[in-house]
Formats: structure tokens, C-alpha cells, sequence
């Protein structure tokens, strides 16, 4: 198929739809969350908790009122969903990752450091993983790696031997995530976190990283191949690389240009062969919906391409000093249709039993019309209720008429 020709606003529509943001909501229950995960590649986890936990909010963004202890019940008791390296991913998925877990030659990971350090601490090595088979699930705190080869670091990870020795056992596949005491982990042996059937597949690794490079347009919308290939763990990517040109060669990919007013989009970019068929409908007619996002949310995750999409240039501000930020610790871009619209800096405050929004920024451009407002202020009460807070306070001449 020829190059296709998409409008930013088309493409937009797309990458809204693809990441389940659009008009239609999935059922806000356990099935939910699975087809949420499934499609949109991944959850990230993320310590911070201005509002609530990043991995919930970008559920909340797409579900509505759901029930976030389904989440480790999906993780770590029906074992359906599970936690690798700061994300969680569906467990069906699992033999396509276990690929990125026992690869041990790529220029993505420091595995050659890594693996030399392990090999100065097979006493430790052993010890953990003789725990777990006998003990298991064990907390980080549980293991004393005091008399190991130190790991240095000029971060935070410095002398914490235990703890990278776990975090090493796990990027190799060998332990995973159990379950959790507060925000402490449980680890335990990777056959005891999943299914024994979600460790076997009959799917040749070339299979297998070419439906996972599908998967990862599927989710994205419309992308480069720069955008698809991050999607996916580093370990692979290079192979990433090159199903995308197979996809290409077979009509699978079809390669796109995203026309703007000021030009076309840096980069090559794709669409699946059935989404090409969609866009003369989403230029003529669409809806979506009015939603706030998490700063880690797949949406945005990309600053660059969501800039040029979506015409935001958003960046986190949790580690500005509070005099330098421009818009808030937290953040939350808000998703109106199909623009971004603007900025909210929320917190929640437990003890005046509110949901806080210490002031909205607009972007250049954006109306300031009462639907919108009220759109917003829709959102803001059900993130308040899924929050736990009872109202949703709002500073006078916040930004938007029917703000309240």
C-alpha cells in the first residue's frame, strides 16, 4: 500500500482510540482492567501518590469508578497480570517477555556488568534463591547482603546488595514480584508468580516478537518506528526493528504522514492496515470524552511525540524546587475530545476531606466556554469520589466557566 496521508486531527483520534480514551469505556471490573492492560501494553509503577498511584489513575482515566484492590488480586492471586521491573504486563503475554529476561547480549542493558557482579556474589546468589525455594514469598528486608562484593553506585542503589541482587534475578526471570506488605515487596521463585502454562509456548521467538510489534501499533495508534520499538523491552528491540520493516513489506504496516498546518511530522510513520481503513470516517466524525491523566500515563509517556501530536509540551515537575515550577508537583494534563487542553496541580486532602485543585492552566488557544467547564468539573468529582474525598475544591477564576 502507498504512503497514507493523515491529518494531525485524525491522528490524534487514532492514538485516542488506541489507548482506550476515546467515547467507549471498558467494563470497570476485573475483565476490564485485564483489556485495558492487554491493550495498552502495560501499567508503570510509580511511588508517587499526590492524587493516587500513577498505575491506578491511568485505569481510572480509562475505566471510571473500578475497585483498585482488583489489581493485585489480578497480579498476585488469580495471576493474570504480573510485575516485572516497575511495570505490570498480562501474563499471556509472558513468553514474549521471557525472551527479554534470558537475553544476554544487547547494547540496551548493562548485563555484562551486571552479570560480573553476579558472578563475585554466587554466595549470595544462592543464598536468595535457596530462601525462596524454601521460605518464600520473602521481603527485600529479609536477605542480609552485608558480606557481599558491594554494588556501587552514585545513586541510591549504592551498598544495597540484597536488593540488587533480587532486582537482577528478576530482570533474568528468575524471581518475580509475589505480592506486597505496604509498598515493601515479596519476591518468590518466577514458577510460583505464574501459571506453569504461561512459562511454555510453542510460538517460535520470531513469532513471538513479531505479534508483540504488532501489539505495540496497536496500542500506540499511529507511530514511528522509534515509538513502537519503546514500547517493548530493550533487550529486543533491535529485532523489533526489524519486524517492522517485515510488517511493511507485507501490508501489515502501512506507511503514513501526518499533515499539520505547519507541515508534515518528523519521522516515518505507521498505522495497522485496518486502522488505515478508519481514517477518512474519524476526520468526518468522532467523540471522546473529558478525562485527567497521570503524568506517567502511556498517553504522554513519550514527551516528543505527544508534543507533536498533541501540541503540549508537558514535563513532571516532582523533582523541580517549588519556586521553579511552572505547573503544579502533579501535574494532570486534561484530555477534552480530542485535545489537550490544559493543566490541573491537584492534591488530595485527607483531613479537609477534598479533592484540591491549586490552579488550572489552560493552554494557548483553548475557549473558555462554560461546556468545557463543565466537562471538567465532571471528571474532577469522579476522580474526588475515586479518590475516597467527598468534594472537589476550586480556586475562584481557576480557568474555565462551570468550574466550581
Amino acid at each position: 500500500m502507498s504512503e497514507l496521508e493523515i491529518s494531525r486531527r485524525a491522528a490524534r483520534r487514532l492514538v485516542i482510540d488506541a489507548q482506550l480514551l476515546g467515547a467507549e469505556r471498558q467494563s470497570p471490573d476485573r475483565r476490564g482492567i485485564l483489556a485495558t492492560v492487554d491493550r495498552i501494553i502495560w501499567l508503570q509503577l510509580d511511588p508517587t501518590s499526590a492524587v493516587a498511584r500513577s498505575h491506578f489513575l491511568v485505569l481510572w482515566s480509562r475505566l471510571g469508578q473500578y475497585d483498585p484492590a482488583d489489581v493485585a488480586r489480578l497480579i498476585y492471586k488469580d495471576q493474570r497480570l504480573f510485575e516485572w521491573r516497575a511495570f505490570v504486563y498480562p501474563t499471556r503475554h509472558l513468553p514474549f517477555y521471557w525472551l527479554a529476561m534470558r537475553s544476554t547480549s544487547n547494547k540496551y542493558t548493562n548485563w555484562r556488568w551486571r552479570a560480573a557482579w553476579m558472578r563475585q556474589n554466587m554466595p549470595l546468589r544462592r543464598q536468595v534463591l535457596t530462601r525462596l525455594r524454601r521460605e518464600g514469598p520473602l521481603a527485600t528486608s529479609a536477605f542480609d547482603g552485608r558480606e557481599a562484593v558491594s554494588w556501587h553506585s552514585t545513586g541510591w542503589t549504592n551498598d544495597r546488595n540484597a536488593s540488587q541482587m533480587l532486582e537482577f534475578l528478576s530482570a533474568e526471570g528468575r524471581v518475580l514480584v509475589a505480592g506486597r506488605t505496604g509498598q515493601e515487596r515479596l519476591w518468590d521463585l518466577t514458577e510460583r508468580c505464574v501459571p506453569a502454562k504461561a512459562l511454555v509456548s510453542s510460538a517460535t521467538p520470531t513469532k513471538l516478537i513479531r505479534d508483540a510489534t504488532i501489539r505495540a501499533l496497536r496500542s500506540l495508534g499511529v507511530a514511528t518506528t522509534k515509538q513502537i520499538s519503546e514500547m517493548l523491552p530493550g533487550a529486543v528491540r533491535e529485532q523489533v526493528i526489524k519486524q517492522i520493516a517485515s510488517l511493511e513489506r507485507s501490508g501489515e504496516f502501512v506507511p503514513a504522514r501526518v499533515v499539520t498546518d505547519e507541515g508534515t511530522l518528523k519521522g516515518s510513520w505507521y498505522v495497522l492496515a485496518a486502522d488505515a481503513e478508519r481514517i477518512p470516517v474519524l476526520e468526518r466524525s468522532w467523540s471522546g470524552r473529558t478525562t485527567l491523566l497521570s503524568p506517567f500515563d502511556t498517553l504522554i509517556r513519550d514527551r516528543a511525540r505527544a508534543e507533536a501530536l498533541f501540541g503540549m509540551r508537558y514535563r513532571i515537575e516532582i523533582y523541580v524546587p517549588p519556586k521553579k515550577r511552572q505547573y503544579g508537583y502533579f501535574a494532570m494534563p486534561i484530555l477534552h475530545n480530542d485535545a489537550l487542553i490544559a493543566r490541573v496541580d491537584p492534591r488530595v486532602d485527607r483531613e479537609q476531606d477534598a479533592f484540591v485543585v491549586n490552579a488550572v492552566h489552560l493552554q494557548p488557544g483553548v475557549k473558555r466556554e462554560r461546556a468545557t467547564g463543565l466537562a471538567l468539573a465532571r471528571a474532577l468529582d469522579d476522580l474526588a469520589q475515586f479518590t475516597g474525598v467527598s468534594r472537589v475544591s476550586v480556586p475562584a477564576g481557576a480557568g474555565l466557566p462551570g468550574l466550581r
